[in-house]
């Protein structure tokens, strides 16, 4: 008989689909862990090192895509070996057995399942037609790409019953933009579309759409695209409902200022209008019945309201192409606004008949415990247009029906693929698994262990927060989250960075318990590590005359100016202050100094150089000219360029108008160091001043409010953190206003 040429790969297939049920069984069972190599947690050696010497086949594959321009984790991973949320790599144990990872992290939000799913699995050899080919579904519809489009029809968010398939995240948001701008051309008189209305740290994608409504500096950067306004988004404060309430209103302000103006001139932007509005909105808001979509009270409000906009405001409110907003901002750092928020921002939108659009690309189908993320706030009104990637395992655009009218144009909107076929196939397969209390289930024992660690950690963990498998924390200081993230990998726990200083925790949704109770172990661990053994040195101090416990007379001290231009070559100067100020010259308790680790207090040599590379940014040190050395440093930039403890919590972040110093140190060897210290701070003060800031914000030591300079002691106290880092010192978030140039600063 004559063998096909098939029967080997068939052979394959029935191999691993025994494979796969042996691995799923072994996971179900509670006996697959994360396994590295014990060699990668040698903090002193550099991680890429490491995997060269003990993770070598990881290497080698690496090594050989080198000349691609790629950034990832810096292993390969070995999808046959996979199991839930523990990921192997392709390299094995001296036994033969695969490292695997612990991925809290969920291949970055696209994974609502383990790997190797085994009802995945099954769909996928059922569907291999369809995989062995890829359609241009543009043009050659297939009953899978058809079956996909009814199947969608059971999740459409209410309010946005039409759908277009796309590829990616990124392709459904500049779809959602090319959508409300073509509606503005179509029923405006302004042939430019206007403009979308984004918010503070939004992330929307990478393409030069959605790059417009992108703000995240590391995203945006340098690249040209539209001069689109974004607004402050209102980070809820769940212990402080009056400062929500402060941000809820900035926002809604300024919000209400571009409806009322346009961005034209000559527009009336009277607070007291907007204050009346705001309070029709809450009255209504207030009543019973009202979470109701579209019931007919809010139909007759919205009418009402509309009714007393003058036609100067409703034409410049038509510039307004739509507003654009995450429910949970997840690469911005897992941040949410409150429901009584959103409530506003809906129906403020449909008052000024301007579309509003809900980015869902992470928050999708379930994440939150709901199956749409803004389900949450029980809105007055159903949103015109809602995105969706991600777990969708494509991209799709969900549309209201009178938004919709736009898309029946042929190849008005089109795209090649409209979608890749296997990922058709994954989804479908999974849209009945989807049980939106186990996700619940899932978050509630991820978050109650996450809180257990930031109530015993709390000078290093804090501000957990999320809904349902969406979760995430901060961590007090920017590179000691990314010194926990290394960590966390080195032991064999995959999480994702956020934002400045968060990382994200995202169990899929039928995660074991088991394994997220041995993911917060490694995070224990890896904290505990963290906090006992300071964080590896950054620079070798440069020779240096000692200045003993000398008194400095102040008229031998000179300024000296730190710029981005000269910042290198005082760097090593700079750090040993800072190393003598907060490194091992300083008594901190037992368990926080280990023999050559940098204490957590200390700032590393990166974060300085960062910050002086930031626009307006003011350095000044203190010079010693009989020694030459530095007495004293200060560094710091705009306060939007920050996200130490106490920043977002600034009544005056995103006004941009203050100046952040986020570091200081004087010698603690100089006997007149408040003379010393003080001079620095009023030198500071100075060039604030004279660069146009209006505030001054820094965290530094709480004794400043009895030995700093008059304008620091007079300051606000805005927050105070005891044991700050460990340090056993308590530190105080301090905001002063800045006097005009032409003032002086009052004498020390």
């Amino acid at each position: 008989m004559q063998v096909s040429a098939f029967d080997p790969p068939a052979s394959h297939v029935q191999t691993f689909m025994e494979h796969a049920a042996r691995l799923d069984a072994r996971y179900r069972g509670g006996e697959i862990h994360a396994h590295v190599s014990a060699a990668l947690n040698d903090r002193d050696r550099p991680l890429d090192a490491l995997v060269e010497q003990f993770l070598p086949t990881s290497h080698a594959a690496l090594a050989a895509a080198s000349r691609s321009l790629f950034f990832s984790l810096p292993v390969a991973f070995d999808p046959t070996e996979s199991i839930g949320p523990y990921l192997a790599i392709v390299d094995r144990d001296p036994a033969g057995d695969p490292y695997r990872f612990l991925d809290m992290g969920a291949l970055i939000a696209t994974q609502a399942f383990g790997e190797n799913d085994p009802a995945v699995v099954r769909a996928v050899l059922e569907s291999l037609p369809f995989v062995v080919s890829r359609y241009a579904h543009s043009e050659y519809q297939t009953t899978l790409s058809l079956r996909l489009k009814a199947e969608l029809n059971r999740v459409a968010p209410a309010g946005t019953p039409r759908h277009f398939i796309v590829n990616t995240g990124a392709e459904a948001v500049e779809n959602a933009i090319k959508a409300v701008l073509l509606n503005r051309v179509l029923t405006s008189d302004d042939r430019d579309g206007g403009f979308v209305v984004s918010f503070e740290g939004a992330f929307h994608g990478r393409t030069l759409g959605s790059l417009a409504v992108t703000h995240r500096k590391k995203a945006r950067l340098g690249f040209p695209t539209f001069d689109w306004p974004h607004i402050p988004f209102p980070v809820e404060e769940p212990g402080s409902p009056k400062e929500t309430a402060r941000r809820e209103e900035r926002s809604l302000k300024q919000l209400w200022d571009l409806l009322v103006s346009g961005r034209l001139p000559h527009a009336d932007k009277s607070r007291d209008t907007f204050q009346r509005e705001m309070e029709a909105l809450d009255e209504f808001l207030a009543r019973p019945g009202v979470e109701t979509c579209e019931s007919p009270a809010v139909q007759a409000f919205v009418q009402t309201q509309r009714a007393l906009l003058t036609p100067d405001v409703v034409r410049r409110a038509r510039r307004v192409a739509a507003v654009l907003v995450e429910p949970i901002q997840g690469e911005g750092g897992v941040r949410m606004a409150s429901a009584r928020f959103m409530r506003k921002l809906r129906l403020l939108t449909r008052v000024y008949d301007v579309p509003l659009i809900f980015d869902e690309v992470q928050t999708g189908w379930g994440m939150t415990g709901r199956m749409w993320a803004h389900e949450h706030f029980e809105l007055p009104c159903p949103p015109d247009l809602v995105t969706w990637a991600k777990k969708a395992q494509n991209g799709v655009l969900f549309v209201s029906e009178a938004l919709a009218t736009f898309f029946q144009e042929e190849k008005k909107f089109n795209t090649t693929w409209e979608g890749d076929s296997v990922g058709m196939v994954r989804l479908i397969s999974l849209l009945d698994k989807l049980d939106l209390e186990q996700v619940r289930r899932t978050g509630e024992r991820a978050r109650t262990g996450l809180e257990a660690l930031a109530r015993e950690y709390p000078e290093i963990l804090k501000h957990v927060r999320g809904a349902g498998v969406m979760l995430g924390f901060d961590v007090q200081r920017a590179d000691l989250c990314d010194a926990l993230h290394d960590r966390t990998f080195r032991r064999g726990l995959v999480l994702l960075p956020a934002g400045e200083r968060t990382l994200r925790f995202y169990p899929r949704y039928d995660t074991e318990p088991y394994a997220i109770d041995e993911a917060l172990s490694i995070m224990r661990a890896a904290v505990e590590d963290l906090v006992g053994g300071g964080i590896g040195a950054d620079v070798t101090p440069t020779p240096k005359v000692r200045v003993g416990t000398l008194a400095i007379p102040l008229d031998t001290v000179d300024v000296v100016e730190l710029t981005p231009a000269t910042f290198a070559a005082h760097r090593l100067q700079v750090m040993e202050v800072e190393q003598e100020r907060y490194g091992a010259a300083v008594s901190y308790p037992p368990d926080v100094l280990r023999s050559g680790q940098r204490p957590l207090l200390q700032y590393p040599v990166e974060t300085f150089d960062a910050t002086m590379a930031y626009p307006r940014a003011i350095g000044v040190a203190l010079r010693d000219r009989v020694s030459g050395r530095f007495l004293a440093y200060g560094i710091g930039s705009a306060l939007e360029n920050h996200d130490e403890e106490g920043v977002a919590s600034d009544p005056r972040f995103g006004e941009n108008n203050t100046f952040y110093l986020q570091a200081t140190a004087t010698l603690p060897t100089v006997q007149n160091e408040v003379d010393i210290e003080n001079r620095l701070l009023d030198a500071i003060y100075e060039r604030a001043t004279a660069a146009g800031f209006a505030y001054l914000s820094t965290l530094v030591e709480d004794r400043l409010r009895e030995t700093g300079p008059p304008w620091l002691r007079d300051a606000a106290v805005l927050e105070q953190v005891d044991n700050y880092l460990r340090s056993g010192m308590r530190f105080a978030y301090f905001q002063a206003a800045l006097k005009p140039a032409s003032a002086a600063v009052p004498a020390s």
